[in-house]
């Protein structure tokens, strides 16, 4: 059972590495090439970030760190246009960054509480479509907010009901926006928190959040997860949605894992489309996705070989990724270091690469970038002196 699948994550403050700024004023607006990376020192009790402007290259190193000043617990959310969203025990804030690569406070919100796996979505430029928690309620209605990040104001607040049967429960992975409407993956479990046999994905109204209806598939079960990318928009605009299905994330590996696909223009699942991961994988189960270009995804995957007790599964050295394509479903291993900590793992540079967070058994701290065009992976940053990487954000 996923024991810590409630539990606010308190563990991650930002954090990465300090770069030279040109810029001379108070703040930084090149936001061409931010990144936030989270760190943790968990012995030390101490979660600070730094901002990354090389991710593909370099060293950097924990003397460089910063903490957010009078916010020890700070999770992150989303970023955009240079500026970082966190959310703390009380508040959901805005931070642009200084030229010496320290926050500064933009304004903020009162929340819907601290979870370690907040889901959010921009609605549009400026609206923020936000739940920072509860992530898992008896009543199966769901707080939610949207926010007009250009002044840090509540546009409104709400629940959404997810539907689920008379004593069970539901927990929401995430909010997508496609076309005019909010899709909301959903993992609906039995009361011992043991998923269903089917995954589950209810559709609101983008415009004033009304429910319209829950579409479902028996393929896989779980879809998505918050604390990792999980979707996947093409170019072509079809959504694709990977199955978090393991033991640590929703609990039901009686089905495969796998990717599901909704068409641009439709709001069903695609009945011809389900590329079977767990087929391919000698039966292990898949964590998070994310979208590298070309019709390809990097796909976390738990070597359940590995995984001795539930704590591997964040602790123990049990994640590898490989190279998914859509188009043909073949899958190829990708050659980085066996890896703990799944969280967060996974972002697109802004050149379209991707960035994989990997804390290797012999100690090392890396980024790892995946170049879709050349179906290659290489070493980038190196980072010293943190227990383990977090996390990884660009903005």
């Amino acid at each position: 059972m996923r024991k810590n699948f409630l539990l606010p994550c308190f563990l991650v403050a930002l954090l990465m590495n300090s770069c030279g700024q040109s810029k001379t004023d108070n703040t930084s607006h090149d936001h061409e090439g931010q990144y936030i990376l989270s760190l943790s020192l968990p012995a030390q009790s101490a979660y600070p970030f730094q901002v990354v402007r090389t991710p593909e290259s370099g060293v950097a190193d924990i003397s460089n760190a910063r903490p957010i000043p009078q916010v020890p617990n700070s999770v992150l959310v989303a970023g955009k246009d240079g500026f970082v969203y966190l959310n703390s025990k009380e508040k959901l804030t805005r931070y642009a960054v200084r030229a010496d690569n320290s926050l500064e406070e933009k304004g903020s919100v009162p929340n819907t509480g601290l979870l370690g796996g907040p889901i959010s979505a921009f609605l549009d430029q400026d609206r923020l479509l936000v739940s920072t928690a509860p992530r898992q309620v008896s009543d199966s209605l769901f707080a939610y907010q949207i926010i007009n990040t250009s002044d840090m104001t509540e546009v409104v607040s709400g629940k959404i009901k997810l539907p689920v049967t008379k004593g069970s429960v539901a927990s929401p992975s995430m909010y997508i926006v496609k076309e005019g409407k909010v899709l909301v993956p959903y993992i609906h479990a039995d009361e011992q928190n043991h998923a269903y046999g089917k995954a589950n994905l209810a559709i609101f109204n983008a415009q004033d959040m009304t429910y319209e209806k829950t579409i479902s598939t028996e393929n896989t079960a779980c879809l998505g997860y918050s604390v990792v990318s999980s979707h996947a928009f093409t170019e072509h605009g079809d959504l694709y949605i990977v199955s978090s299905n393991s033991n640590y994330w929703g609990g039901n590996e009686s089905l495969p894992s796998g990717i599901v696909r909704i068409r641009k223009g439709e709001t069903d699942f695609d009945k011809s489309y389900f590329l079977n991961l767990s087929a391919q994988l000698n039966g292990n189960h898949s964590g998070g996705m994310i979208y590298a270009g070309s019709d390809k995804v990097v796909v976390q995957v738990f070597e359940s070989s590995l995984v001795k007790a539930y704590k591997d599964y964040q602790q123990g050295y049990v994640i590898s990724y490989y190279e998914a394509d859509l188009k043909s479903k073949s899958l190829k291993k990708l050659d980085v270091p066996l890896s703990k900590y799944p969280r967060r793992a996974l972002e697109r540079l802004k050149n379209g690469k991707v960035a994989i967070a990997i804390n290797a058994e012999n100690g090392e701290n890396a980024l790892y970038i995946y170049d879709a065009d050349t179906g290659t992976v290489k070493k980038g940053l190196v980072y010293h002196g943190a227990e383990y990487l977090s996390g990884l954000l660009a903005f």
